[in-house]
């Protein structure tokens, strides 16, 4: 098993984590929002205007000083 998943997680669950955690080191999603982010992409709720408000407050963020 990869590092940090534990045999009770989906394989959903595991590939929301990883995407989650990529797409943040890309600044493209925030930390602060990561266990809820990975829940609803797990859980399939995570709507196209979801994600297009998310990636633009993540990026508002980012260029901030």
């Amino acid at each position: 098993m990869g590092a940090g998943m534990t045999e009770l997680e989906t394989p959903s669950s595991q590939l929301a984590k990883i995407l989650v955690d990529r797409l943040i080191e890309k600044k493209l999603l925030r930390a602060d929002k990561r266990e809820q982010l990975v829940t609803k992409i797990a859980a399939g709720t995570m709507k196209g205007e979801d994600w297009k408000l998310d990636i633009e407050l993540a990026i508002a963020k980012s260029e901030q000083p």
